[in-house]
Formats: C-alpha cells, structure tokens, sequence
C-alpha cells in the first residue's frame, strides 16, 4: 500500500513537473516557429525587411511536428506586408497560433519601416515592430492562465539587386509577471544575416544566405544554405543550422532544412520544408521519424516581377 501510495505521488509530482516546464518553454517554441521561417518571411526576424519586396505580398505557413506522435506540436503563420508613400515606408503585420500538447499561445506583431535610398543601386531599411504575446505563464509554483505580454523590437536591412545584409534585435523587451523574471521565455536574441543572388546561367538564380544568432548566456548559433530557382519556375534548396538547445527540454539544435518551391503563374506560389530536426524530450520515447513538414502559401496580387526572398 506505501509502495502504490508513493508511486501514485510520484506520478502526480513528474506531471505537475512536466507541465510546468511545458509551459515555460511554450512561449520559447512560439518564437522559435516564426523565427526559424525567416528565409521564406524575413520580416519574421528583422522588421527593417518590412516593405522591402516593394510589392504587397501575403504568406501562410502551416507546420506539423512528428506526425507519429500523438499531440505533436502544430502551428499556423500569417505574415503581410507591402509599401506606402511610393515606397518610401513598409507597413507590416504577422500572427502565429501554436499548439504543443495542452498549451496553446498566439501572438500578433505590426511592423513599420522606414526606406532610406542611400544611392542608385542601396537602400536603407530602418524597423520597428510591436505587439503581444498570449500564452501560459508560471511563477513557480503554478500554472496561471494565458497572460498577454507586450513584444517590441528593431531591425536595419541594407540591400541592393544583388546582395542584403541584416541586423536585429526583434524582441528587447525584459518580462515579469509577479517577482519572476521570464528570461526563459524572452531571450531576446541578436541576428545578423547576409545574402544575395547571383545567375550561374539564365536559367538558373542562386540564392545563397547564412544567419548568425547571438544570445546573452548561450553559443553562437548560424545557419549556412541556399536556394537554387530553375527558370523562375521551380526551386529547391537546403540549408543547416548548428547551435545549442534553446531551452531545457529541447534537443541539440544542429539540423538540415530541405525546401521545395512551385510558381504558380505570377501570383501564387507553393512550398514545402522539411527539418531533420529531433522531438524535445519530452517525446523521446516515441520511435520513429520525428521530422517537421510544412507547407507554405504565398500571394503577390500585383508582383512587378519574380520574388527572391
């Protein structure tokens, strides 16, 4: 009787610690999702890109973790942009709805930029952005319900035709709620990234780019790949992050990222990614594949001409 008493508390005692620690790295992964789609969405990393592309432009992203796994995690990104006052500001809205197990955070972001033409072939891209997070907050010893948390960040997107080089702060807010700080949730990492595009031949645009991710307390983080478009028509390409874990429960974050992209016509365009990337361990006893897909969908209503980034 002691023995299934004690085991019985036991189980209460590793859930309770499993859904705390659940909801502490909830907000961590939200991030991570939009973050991590920064070569399809820029803007997601850097609100200097917004209104960059000159033409607006609309992109939804839907991902799912691990299908094999009960619960896996889901996700659905919402990302717009485009340019008023003949190009001159970028005005910009993203939303991200992430469900991992029983915890569900939103999160709403506007961004506006301002577009400096420092030559005939440089622009000048200055940023802001702002909004708010919901999701489940702890303060140590229980789980509250969702709290919105405000979100401010800043970005500088250099470019011209053929090369791009960023530089971002996008969140620089410090959270509390009650006497805690929430520096789990709110790393407020520093990304520098640099790219471009070149013709190898005329039917073939390379489109290489590497990101560089610095935050206080972890290593230095990157991503090296490129994009490969075949007539403007079909693109496929590859790239791999190397780096630590972004929190307690994760894995060690060193994946490949295979992309596949369609143009449909001039408007519409249809992608898919696919991350090697491992469960948390939360979901390590589960066998087989543990993969993310997604699957991308991007509106142009009126493109001046092919979309790079």
């Amino acid at each position: 009787m002691f023995w299934k008493n004690t085991h019985h508390y036991s189980r209460k005692v590793f859930l309770a610690i499993t859904l705390l620690t659940g909801s502490l790295g909830a907000a961590t992964a939200q991030r991570e999702v939009l973050y991590e789609q920064y070569v399809q969405n820029p803007m997601s990393i850097n609100p200097g890109f917004t209104g960059a592309r000159e033409d607006f432009n609309m992109t939804a992203i839907f991902r799912r973790k691990w299908f094999n796994i009960p619960n896996s995690p889901t996700s659905q990104t919402f990302a717009a942009d485009g340019t008023i006052a003949n190009g001159k500001f970028g005005i910009g809205f993203q939303a991200l709805n992430d469900q991992t197990s029983y915890f569900t955070t939103t999160g709403f972001v506007g961004s506006f930029a301002f577009h400096l033409g420092l030559s005939e072939t440089w622009k000048l891209g200055l940023g802001a952005q702002g909004g708010i997070n919901v999701l489940p907050v702890s303060d140590g010893t229980f789980i509250s319900n969702n709290r919105a948390l405000g979100s401010f960040g800043l970005g500088a997107w250099l470019r011209s035709d053929r090369l791009y080089f960023g530089i971002s702060k996008p969140e620089v807010l410090s959270q509390k709620f009650g006497d805690q700080i929430i520096g789990t949730l709110y790393r407020r990492p520093l990304y520098i990234t640099a790219g471009g595009s070149y013709d190898l031949s005329e039917d073939v645009m390379m489109l290489p780019h590497v990101l560089f991710i610095q935050e206080k307390e972890h290593k230095l983080r990157f991503d090296v790949g490129s994009r490969f478009w075949f007539r403007e028509k079909v693109g496929l390409g590859a790239s791999y992050r190397v780096g630590g874990g972004y929190n307690a429960m994760s894995a060690k974050v060193d994946y490949l990222q295979l992309t596949a992209e369609v143009q449909l016509g001039r408007n519409v365009r249809l992608g898919y990614f696919y991350s090697t990337r491992q469960a948390e361990q939360i979901y390590a006893s589960y066998s087989g594949p543990k993969g993310i897909h997604e699957l991308m969908l991007k509106f142009i209503p009126n493109p001046k001409g092919f979309q790079k980034y």
